[in-house]
């Protein structure tokens, strides 16, 4: 795992995110153990004011973590990975769209859980940071001698890392510590797409979360059941019955899912525009995990529809050399959240890289 990993101990881990809350052992040969999973607690779920909300979440970390230590009592650190945007510097909580809506009161979930338990450490970091950290532990990764790559997540939010694969370090804003919220930049909207500007979890209107998150994605097939065809309805979710339209090459999904992509498509040409130390960019998720190869198609085809100024002229297949899919099990920020746990706990000269929340 590189220099990234700290010490081997076992961690107990979480990974908190908009659909699932997980949690598991991450073991000192890298294995997950004990995982489970329970249905998140959001505003969008139920109705609860923030603080309520919040409340909940400590509720089930402390309980979760106390159960954990009564089947590993020489446990010692807790990493929670957090689809939430937090201060790197601080390690604060600034905000979470899908957990919490539109609230924007910073929340030090750390020390809440360090005075309620204080037998364990606890470590908050954002879920695409320990995406990042698990993806450049991964031997295959580091094999393909890239330097910097940059983690995606499209799933209830989305969000991007950057990290330098040898040091495990994630540059942040030195004023405010957050890195990478692409999800939260202005979107145009493209038909089949409704003219009226969705409004984004966050409150704001017509950011890219609010047409390509996982949600946003569904909210928008409920308007447009017509795309997906009458073969199609038996299929249990929006997204399942979207990927079976595209695989019977309805030409309704297909160009349905390219306005979806679109606004994503476009923050990664900014994103390889300005910064050109980016080697390979690596989407994960749920959304791209389902649609899997008929998700990529669409971004590549957004992508070549621009280019990349005088790069795409003479290396046309660009996009798809540098952006691919994350094969993977769905628990990469789980693992990261232990990576991160463990160098967190090793003396401040001992860690790799600098700070990475």
């Amino acid at each position: 795992m590189g220099n990234v990993a700290g010490d081997n101990r076992p961690v107990i881990v979480f990974d908190l995110g908009g659909t699932w809350w997980r949690l598991a052992i991450l073991t000192p040969s890298g294995v997950l153990a004990d995982h489970d999973r329970h249905p998140a607690v959001t505003k969008a779920g139920t109705g609860s004011n923030t603080a309520t909300l919040r409340e909940l979440m400590v509720q089930f970390l402390l309980a979760q973590t106390r159960r954990l230590l009564e089947i590993h009592p020489g446990v010692v650190d807790v990493g929670i990975s957090i689809g939430a945007t937090t201060n790197g510097h601080t390690g604060q909580i600034l905000a979470s769209a899908p957990l919490w809506g539109d609230s924007a009161d910073p929340f030090d979930l750390r020390a809440t859980l360090r005075e309620n338990e204080p037998r364990t450490r606890w470590w908050v970091v954002n879920d695409v940071t320990s995406l990042a950290l698990a993806i450049t532990s991964r031997p295959e990764v580091r094999a393909m001698g890239v330097k910097i790559v940059a983690a995606v997540t499209v799933s209830s939010g989305i969000a991007a890392r950057t990290i330098d694969v040898e040091s495990g370090e994630v540059v942040l804003d030195r004023v405010h510590g957050i890195q990478g919220e692409i999800g939260h930049l202005p979107a145009v909207v493209s038909a089949p797409l409704s003219a009226d500007l969705p409004v984004c979890d966050c409150g704001a209107v017509g950011h890219v979360s609010a047409i390509a998150a996982g949600k946003a994605i569904e909210r928008q097939l409920a308007q447009l059941a017509s795309i997906l065809g009458a073969d199609a309805t038996t299929e249990p979710a929006p997204l399942a019955r979207l990927c079976a339209a595209l695989e019977h090459n309805n030409p309704h999904a297909t160009a349905f899912l390219d306005s979806v992509t679109a606004p994503l498509a476009r923050a990664l040409l900014y994103l390889l525009t300005f910064d050109p130390r980016i080697d390979h960019v690596f989407l994960s998720g749920g959304v791209v995990d389902t649609l899997a190869d008929h998700y990529m198609n669409s971004l590549y085809r957004c992508l070549e529809a621009d280019g990349l100024y005088l790069v795409s002229t003479h290396q046309p297949t660009v996009f798809r050399d540098r952006i691919s899919r994350l094969e993977s099990d769905g628990l990469d920020p789980l693992r990261g959240a232990g990576l991160f746990a463990r160098r967190q706990s090793l003396p401040a000269t001992a860690r790799p890289g600098g700070r990475n929340h």
